[in-house]
């Protein structure tokens, strides 16, 4: 059978590519590694009755036009909005909530700084800006040089002030630290607010570029509502099973546990792909959904690639510093209002008391491999989605950093849940899950597919973002090789659960098939 199109891994990005071109009457297959799709968007039920998201756990960023285009809310996706959406316990007992509602927010700063509670509204009005222009940013290519003044123009049909739009650029090049002491006093609602600009990064909150990392995860919505996240309905494969439903739907043939060995290419030219069984399928079109690396350096391996490429693939940024543990438990954690449901309990519980702790953490596992005393974002989607847990039961799940990737992480797991449970339990005493699993960046690699287990598939730093995502000379979706593209989050604008990359992949081969640069 020749297709169109073959998408290589049903990621959240894959997906998406493959229903925009099936949309546009072209036929359409996807080609997943693992016996279900949604790459690292995924609920897997590791224990009875109890459902995990093993990846992604919460949603923000994937942009309402591609839920509306695609109408997943008809193939079954519903979200619960996070709110509170955080919850910082602290040392001195004393706790922080971080609402949707601002006035509810300032009363609860109030109790750290009467100046911060005014500096909050104004704090989440300096981000309106690039929510008008977050479509344009996210779901375009990304602008070069000689593009800028079509940004420009955009700014000013926008009606943003100058300064405010310098103030916005200047978070590109800036650390989040720095970002954050210029509107607040107290450690606190800075340690509150920060875990935006580290996380899936090996960088601490003063490291330039972490607060355009904190600037990327600030710009989404859950349910109508500005800078909310939530709880995707029964996991985060909530998502990409809307996703499957609605690529069927169109048409497209997914094929799972069909592992891709080869992208095959004849005279720079795409001639299909080779699956891990011998059985060769031919497309005019692959798409790559794999991180650069995994494409260039193993699906391509028998391809004549420019040695440019195949340098600088070689040289991205891709070391995975973040690991999850879920599992789940039989009460909540008592965070000192008892183990009934809280709104603590609803929200991202952080374990981040203060700005050096989080220095530390990094300072430490550039020292030794991993955070003595990791920041962790403890997540309980069974406070508000009975579909994951069966009564009694609470399924939790744990993000953490730092824990560099390297090959000998599997000696490291029990090591560190001890060090993840005791820190929590400096804050919530009876907390304990009866099972768990530990997944290292080692294992996000070999479970997902993911190079050295970076969630952002490549490094979100200054240098690799934008018309530098992932090479100067691979940056718009297109590749050298003729009918091959990428629509992975190791292109613009980057990662996280946003459909971005993946609908601006499908317009760039759509656009070529139209003009007929592929036939």
């Amino acid at each position: 059978m020749t297709y169109d199109a073959i998408i290589v891994g049903g990621g959240h990005n894959g997906l998406v590519t493959a229903n925009y071109l099936a949309m546009n009457g072209l036929k359409v297959a996807v080609f997943e590694r693992r016996q279900i799709v949604g790459g690292a968007s995924v609920t897997e039920e590791l224990w009875p009755g109890i459902k995990v998201s093993t990846g992604a756990y919460v949603l923000s960023l994937f942009r309402p036009k591609i839920i509306e285009d695609l109408k997943l809310k008809k193939y079954g996706l519903k979200v619960y909005t996070k709110d509170p959406g955080l919850f910082l316990p602290l040392e001195n007992g004393k706790k922080l909530y971080i609402w949707s509602d601002i006035e509810k927010t300032q009363k609860e700063i109030e109790k750290f700084s009467k100046n911060d509670a005014k500096a909050y509204e104004k704090w989440v009005k300096f981000w309106d800006p690039l929510y008008e222009l977050a479509d344009f940013l996210m779901l375009t290519p990304p602008i070069s040089l000689n593009e800028l003044d079509n940004l420009t123009k955009i700014i000013k049909t926008a009606n943003i002030d100058e300064d405010v739009a310098l103030s916005i650029a200047r978070t590109f090049v800036t650390d989040g630290k720095s970002l954050l002491d210029e509107f607040f006093e107290s450690d606190e609602v800075k340690s509150a607010l920060i875990e935006d600009a580290v996380v899936g990064t090996f960088a601490s909150p003063s490291m330039p570029g972490t607060a355009y990392v904190m600037a990327h995860h600030v710009i989404g919505e859950v349910n109508g509502i500005k800078g909310a996240w939530g709880y995707v309905e029964g996991g985060m494969g909530g998502v990409t099973q809307a996703l499957k439903k609605s690529a069927e739907a169109l048409g497209v043939d997914i094929y799972e546990s069909s592992p891709v060995d080869e992208i095959i290419v004849k005279n720079n030219k795409v001639k299909g792909i080779k699956l891990s069984n011998g059985k060769e399928i031919d497309a005019k079109v692959v798409v790559s959904n794999a991180d650069p690396k995994t494409t260039f350096l193993k699906l391509l391996r028998n391809a004549e690639i420019d040695d440019r490429i195949i340098k600088g693939v070689k040289l991205l940024k891709t070391l995975g510093v973040s690991f999850k543990i879920v599992g789940y438990s039989t009460e909540l954690p008592d965070f000192g209002n008892g183990k009934s449901l809280q709104p603590e309990h609803i929200a991202s519980e952080l374990i981040m008391p203060n700005m050096e702790y989080i220095e530390k953490s990094y300072s430490d596992a550039k020292a030794f491999g991993y955070s003595k005393e990791p920041w962790l974002s403890i997540n309980i989607q069974s406070s508000v989605d009975p579909t994951v847990a069966p009564p009694g039961k609470f399924s939790i799940s744990i993000f953490g950093q730092y824990l560099p990737y390297n090959k000998n992480l599997d000696e490291m797991k029990e090591k560190i849940a001890q060090i993840t449970f005791d820190k929590i339990r400096e804050f919530a005493p009876n907390f304990k899950l009866e099972k768990y699993e530990v997944i290292t960046p080692l294992d996000i690699e070999r479970r997902f597919g993911i190079t050295e287990g970076n969630i952002f598939h490549v490094d979100m730093t200054p240098d690799q973002l934008y018309v530098f995502r992932p090479l100067s000379i691979i940056n718009k979706y297109s590749t050298p090789i003729q009918g091959l593209y990428l629509c992975g989050s190791g292109t613009h604008p980057g990662g996280g659960v946003t459909g971005a990359p993946g609908y601006n992949a499908a317009n760039k081969i759509i656009e070529d098939f139209k003009s007929g640069k592929i036939k």
